[in-house]
């Protein structure tokens, strides 16, 4: 029986294709370190050096949050091999840095990778999105519930300071159709784009302060009722322990 070519990896097609520049790849034998943002200093404005230099003063505000440091206390046991190349807390700063520029796939990574500036707050290197691939797929259960923790619990830091008699939290069910084969995107109840696979995500948010204070990725074929109740029950009641005594918290509905 004639044995199987293994297909090449696409890994360079897609960098090359991209404009991007590949990291050392195998030769790399250093695990990254993030810079810390705040100790660069901005220069001469020069277009031709970066397009992402908003990303220090983010980085900045980031760090002053302590985002670094919980994302490496929460999910470094994803990932705790003694010889990492890639951490998993700089791997979701990375990918959150790539959202902030407004890249809403992971392979945006591949054409942002030939940017000098957004290299090094990498720590020197941007990985291939195989590895980010596969550094998603580590996530279980509990590792999904402590990244969900983790955005209320910023969405809800600033409700102590809000004043008044109610806060509004609006509870968001819109379908989100996509383009291609997705895990858990299945076709359900969408007027426009009928038969294409979607997510059915909810979504909390705070009206007051535009901040989201509770996330739930689900299929397309997924209602919203009763089954729904515990999970709005936990969030309204965490939203509900984060306002000042004398403000109520009103729940609203919206979405299709």
């Amino acid at each position: 029986m004639k044995k199987q070519r293994k297909p090449p990896s696409r890994s360079k097609v897609r960098r090359t294709h991209s404009g991007g520049k590949r990291p050392d790849g195998h030769r790399r034998r250093t695990r990254i370190r993030r810079p810390d943002p705040t100790t660069i200093r901005r220069g001469t404005p020069d277009s031709n050096l970066t397009g992402v230099a908003g990303l220090v003063a983010f980085g900045s505000y980031a760090r002053r949050l302590g985002v670094d440091d919980a994302l490496h206390r929460s999910f470094h046991r994803l990932k705790a091999h003694p010889n990492v190349i890639y951490p998993m807390g700089a791997q979701l700063r990375l990918l959150t840095d790539i959202f902030v520029v407004g890249e809403t796939r992971v392979f945006g990574v591949e054409g942002l990778a030939a940017d000098p500036l957004f290299a090094h707050l990498s720590g020197g290197a941007v990985p291939s999105i195989d590895t980010l691939y596969d550094d998603l797929d580590r996530f279980d259960d509990d590792a999904l519930t402590d990244l969900e923790t983790l955005m209320a619990t910023h969405g809800l830091s600033r409700l102590r300071a809000l004043r008044g008699t109610y806060v509004h939290m609006d509870v968001d069910t819109t379908v989100l159709p996509i383009d291609g084969e997705h895990e858990g995107a299945l076709p359900g109840p969408n007027p426009r784009y009928h038969g294409r696979p979607s997510f059915h995500p909810i979504l909390a948010r705070i009206a007051e302060t535009g901040t989201i204070v509770g996330g739930q990725l689900r299929p397309g074929d997924t209602g919203f009722g009763a089954n729904d109740l515990p999970t709005l029950r936990r969030w309204v009641v965490r939203a509900r322990d984060s306002l000042r005594r004398g403000v109520s918290l009103c729940a609203r509905r919206r979405g299709r």
